[in-house]
């Protein structure tokens, strides 16, 4: 009888593993922390205590070589955001992570990059400003059926209070992973817009706030100033980049 209860006992765990995996969706490992955000302890700070350290370009957070201050790229392009922070490089771990997010949906990573998140803004007393979720593409929305970026948001908003405003959306248009810088440019001029009823309350949510949009992954910097630009348009003093990594 007693053999039997311990036999139930570890069939339903492991029924209940099958449906709650709680592994780590890297390594595999189970922890009380790769339960709730989907990494174990070790991967987790691998990530979040092993950022290439040096100095970067103030504007848009590429190490600096022999530069000074400000990369040559950067000196060249008219951005209208005041600064990018990229969290990691878009290789290795950073990238598996953030691909088992927004083309997996896992959403426990969406819980891991809202604590990466926080503990930036905590570090540089941003704790009150307002974050801005990226737009996602109506296809990718209607692939996952949310907005990653706003997910995280979300997040930061239930656990932490953080205010965010969802107001920027992007009509439908070619992938702009595909395109080159110039040709971002031209596909973002009328793709990104801020509906009618939106604009009021953010002009009120925005005012005397540091206003930052939230993006996965800076490449070029087309969508990021073009999302800068629209939020200025809409009442923003002043609007910087936090992105997850740089390619």
């Amino acid at each position: 009888m007693k053999q039997n209860r311990i036999f139930c006992f570890y069939t339903s765990m492991n029924i209940l593993s099958l449906i709650f995996d709680m592994s780590c969706l890297l390594c595999g490992h189970d922890d009380s922390f790769s339960e709730k955000y989907g990494l174990c302890r070790r991967c987790a700070s691998n990530l979040l205590f092993g950022q290439e350290s040096g100095s970067r370009c103030r504007k848009c957070s590429r190490l600096l070589i022999s530069e000074d201050g400000i990369c040559t790229r950067c000196r060249n392009e008219s951005f209208l955001f005041d600064s990018n922070t990229s969290f990691w490089e878009y290789t290795g771990v950073a990238k598996d992570v953030i691909g088992l997010y927004k083309f997996k949906g896992q959403r426990r990573i969406g819980r891991f990059l809202a604590l990466a998140v926080y503990r930036h803004l905590k570090r540089h007393s941003l704790l009150s400003a307002l974050l801005v979720p990226a737009p996602c593409s109506p296809g990718r929305l209607r692939k996952n059926g949310y907005n990653h970026m706003e997910y995280v948001c979300r997040v930061l908003k239930r656990v932490h209070g953080i205010p965010f405003a969802a107001v920027l959306r992007r009509r439908q248009g070619r992938q702009l992973k595909k395109l080159s810088r110039d040709d971002r440019k031209v596909e973002l001029v009328d793709k990104l817009y801020v509906k009618e009823k939106d604009k009021a309350r953010f002009k009120a949510l925005s005012q005397g706030r540091k206003v930052i949009l939230l993006d996965d992954i800076f490449t070029t910097g087309s969508t990021a100033s073009a999302c800068a630009g629209l939020l200025k348009e809409n009442g923003a003093n002043c609007t910087d980049i936090l992105t997850f990594a740089l390619d």
